[in-house]
């Protein structure tokens, strides 16, 4: 009994949180489009880490996770098992200590359970969760980034160069760092659009477990900042020193900032350390648009689907209307104020449960 009437309380807690709140639309997209956008991200991120940590994809994993009528499947997305079994040890750049695979198991838990609860919030307030859009995350469009990160650097890779995120551990926290860092901006740009408070806060509680594993995984390329990739260029190995510059002007270029206004920071800073949390000026965490966030991950312009996502992403495409100066607003206070009293009892009701 005591199990059930948990269940029924956590239900009703989840539905008066994630319920939408009565506001003024001025625009073609909603709350529930914002957190579609983000639910295509997840599933980026969650597919890529589900092939590190457990060689194979989330519809394996879960066939719900990829939701009504996707595209993506268990095995089409270009992911391919650890050919070291469970490990990256056998390989260069190796990872004797298990620390790849500590953390793609555990990050890649994350993604999941992030992209499990979009979906359960989602479909909780009455909306449709969109399905997990087709994905293009082979070694070869790996190598493409790499290509098109050395461009916006200024040079051009050798012929020779490989990158294969599910074959070495250092070729994985670069390619993790292609994506982490962009979550957290997208997080970020996401909130300040949010008109209901309990998703922004929905949101806020993802952005901080996005930069968490931003953090680990600049921390592990510190570390191999001076040893060579398996990119080269005139005959010499690229550093992951350069490699990680090289990313950070390309997701500078295609979003449209320049070095005036860069949204990315190098891995050192003038002092002697490492930097694992690039901020602007004020210790505050970048933003990105939806747009930013597409001219990224399509590996060129937000209005041509390719790179990581070769069909485009789905949901409304209306959120790309979203600029850097948006903002929206809650217009009823009171309504708002009603909504998270609602919440405050029942989350009271479901601490009285669990004390019995």
């Amino acid at each position: 009994m005591k199990t059930a009437i948990c269940f029924g309380v956590l239900s009703a807690a989840l539905f008066v949180l994630l319920a939408p709140a009565t506001t003024v639309q001025a625009t073609n997209y909603t709350d529930v489009d914002i957190l579609n956008f983000a639910l295509n991200l997840e599933c980026l991120e969650a597919e890529f880490y589900s092939w590190v940590a457990n060689s194979n994809g989330i519809a394996a994993v879960d066939s719900t996770l990829v939701g009504n009528n996707s595209a993506l499947n268990a095995t089409n997305s270009g992911g391919q098992p650890n050919p070291g079994g469970t490990t990256f040890s056998s390989h260069a750049n190796g990872d004797p200590n298990l620390i790849a695979v500590g953390l793609a198991t555990e990050i890649a838990a994350n993604e999941i359970a992030h992209v499990k609860f979009l979906r359960t919030a989602l479909t909780s307030a009455g909306a449709t969760p969109v399905p997990c859009p087709a994905l293009s995350l082979s070694p070869e469009t790996f190598l493409i980034a790499a290509t098109a990160a050395a461009k916006a650097a200024g040079v051009t890779l050798d012929s020779t160069s490989t990158f294969n995120p599910y074959n070495t551990a250092g070729a994985f926290f670069l390619a993790a760092f292609i994506f982490e860092d962009v979550g957290v901006t997208a997080y970020h740009g996401a909130i300040a659009n949010l008109q209901n408070p309990a998703y922004a806060s929905a949101a806020a509680g993802i952005m901080a477990i996005e930069a968490g594993h931003a953090a680990v995984i600049r921390e592990q390329l510190f570390l191999l900042a001076g040893a060579s990739t398996s990119l080269f260029f005139n005959g010499a190995a690229v550093t992951f020193q350069q490699a990680v510059d090289a990313i950070a002007s390309l997701r500078d270029k295609v979003d449209g900032f320049n070095s005036t206004t860069s949204q990315e920071s190098n891995l050192t800073t003038s002092s002697s350390g490492p930097l694992l949390f690039p901020s602007d000026v004020n210790g505050v965490a970048y933003t990105r648009t939806p747009s930013q966030v597409l001219d990224i991950v399509y590996l060129g312009s937000h209005t041509t689907p390719g790179g990581f996502l070769p069909s485009g992403a789905t949901g409304n495409s209306d959120v790309l209307q979203i600029t850097a100066s948006s903002s929206k607003t809650c217009s009823s206070g009171a309504l708002s104020m009603a909504s998270m009293s609602l919440v405050s009892v029942a989350v009271m009701a479901v601490a009285a449960v669990f004390a019995m």
